[in-house]
């Protein structure tokens, strides 16, 4: 009997000390996670099995509690690479990635199975399997030309010579192999559950605002804020939904280290790289925006991030209050419409998904002292407002402003690709010419063109239809034409949670 109470004593003593397993987190499939990439990918330079690696910018809450963090590292490989060519096996290049490890700042790594479903401000387009697909070699206003040229090259050289030189100055072919330097930005998408111990700290170096801070700005919140906007005709535009404290020279430090530049002023060369941007479907990170004012002022300074197409970016625009106190209107562009008889951009009516990618990056690069989102005092509550002197496009917003407090900046972890080296050397511009001279005689003849029109018509018959889906929710294909709808996913943000909400005074 004394024996079996003794081994029953060691037993629950042994027990006691046993650290019972801390409950852990379960990602759902389906979340994502926002990355941006470390280095340079792409059909030319990248092969099966290359590491690829890119930081966590936004973090990934579950149920109001913080698994992973800003700061975080997104592990994986190239899986597949289907270069273009001469374009006689493939009618575009491709591009796989798979991501299956996230590391935690703390050093816990979580295995994941994730698919790509878009990347972000790409004129590249992401199937329903995470393949990244190039853009089409003849389906491009230079190829157009170059086909015709070529034809009268047989019939007429005497006329085609001229006209395909002066198509070779003012109309060169895109590049359609795909290239993604160091700080592309992805979106990936959960595939399975993946589990994780969690990861309970609040965002370092973030705090709240303060109640005198709170107190500063109330009364440009309680202010009517809608229309926030307005064009030079007239008709509403942005709305208001980011409120900046700090100096110019703060917020051009942590924009630029975050990857955002400043748009350029129009000129007749601005014009020039606008429509060289368009043809030759390349990138104009430093854009001219269109001249919005508020209040009769125009914008006093603006800032936009993209990456290699014309008709996406995400941009905002600013207008200084008081000293050091901005008004900000940030929209994320997502492809071109027409509207009042010319060319425009069609924005994302989603405006507090914008809202959330300025904060992110902002934080990221430690450049805020302190945040919060506040109620503004106007009117507007969440739902939907007219936005862009379109009554049937409606800006869908919680009807919160972020407060963004920021500090000096002078030291701020620059996100990857800043400044935009990507290591591939420049080509020079005789190089240039002559690629796009042979993209021009290689896929712009009436031979190629055909061949690929033949196995287009031959997919088109044998392949079924699948829906191509930008987010969860998503209600159909992303597209640069108008009516673009961008389904009902929303960005994570560093203020999601509910202590960096305060509808009055401070905390």
């Amino acid at each position: 009997m004394l024996k079996s109470v003794i081994v029953l004593a060691c037993s629950a003593a042994v027990f006691a000390v046993v650290p019972v397993p801390l409950r852990g987190e379960e990602l759902p499939a389906g979340t994502t996670v926002e990355v941006r990439l470390a280095g340079a990918t792409g059909s030319r330079i990248s092969h099966p099995g290359d590491r690829v690696q890119g930081a966590v910018i936004a973090p990934v809450f579950v149920q109001e509690r913080l698994c992973i963090p800003q700061g975080a590292v997104a592990l994986g490989e190239i899986e597949s690479v289907q270069r273009l060519g001469l374009g006689l096996k493939h009618r575009r290049a491709g591009l796989t990635y798979r991501f299956d490890t996230i590391r935690l700042p703390d050093g816990e790594t979580i295995p994941v199975q994730t698919r790509l479903v878009e990347v972000e401000t790409a004129k590249e387009r992401v199937d329903a399997q995470g393949k990244v697909g190039g853009i089409y070699p003849s389906a491009n206003l230079s190829s157009s030309i170059s086909a015709y040229a070529l034809s009268f090259l047989y019939l007429a050289p005497a006329t085609a010579v001229p006209a395909l030189a002066i198509k070779f100055l003012i109309a060169r072919s895109p590049d359609p192999e795909i290239y993604f330097p160091a700080g592309t930005e992805m979106i990936l998408q959960l595939t399975a559950p993946a589990h994780t111990n969690g990861f309970s700290k609040d965002p370092p170096g973030l705090a709240s605002l303060s109640a005198d801070d709170i107190t500063s700005v109330r009364p440009l919140l309680n202010s009517s804020l809608e229309p926030a906007a307005t064009r030079e005709s007239g008709h509403p535009s942005d709305l208001i939904n980011i409120l900046f404290v700090g100096s110019r020279a703060q917020l051009d430090r942590a924009f630029y280290a975050a990857g955002w530049t400043g748009p350029q002023k129009r000129s007749a060369l601005c014009v020039y790289r606008m429509y060289h941007s368009l043809v030759q479907r390349i990138g104009y990170s430093m854009a001219p925006m269109g001249k919005l004012t508020l209040n009769g002022k125009y914008a006093d300074a603006a800032y936009e991030k993209s990456l290699d197409t014309f008709s996406k970016r995400h941009h905002l625009r600013l207008w200084e209050q008081q000293s050091n106190v901005w008004l900000s209107a940030a929209t994320e562009d997502v492809g071109y419409k027409f509207l009042r008889m010319h060319l425009t951009h069609a924005t994302d009516p989603r405006i507090d998904n914008e809202r959330a990618k300025v904060v992110n990056d902002l934080t990221f690069t430690g450049c805020l002292q302190s945040a919060s989102l506040l109620q503004r005092g106007s009117t507007l509550q969440r739902g939907s407002t007219a936005t862009a002197g379109e009554p049937a496009r409606r800006a869908v917003t919680d009807g919160m402003v972020a407060v963004l407090h920021l500090n000096d900046c002078r030291h701020p972890e620059t996100a990857a690709g800043v400044p935009a080296d990507s290591g591939r050397r420049r080509q020079s511009r005789f190089v240039r010419a002559l690629i796009a001279l042979g993209n021009d005689v290689v896929r712009s003849n009436v031979v190629f063109l055909g061949f690929n029109t033949m196995k287009v018509f031959h997919r088109t018959e044998h392949r079924p239809i699948e829906a191509d889906k930008r987010h969860p929710g998503a209600e159909q294909p992303p597209s640069d034409s108008l009516g673009t709808v961008q389904g009902t996913w929303m960005r994570p943000s560093v203020l999601s949670l509910p202590a960096a909400i305060s509808l009055g005074g401070g905390r």
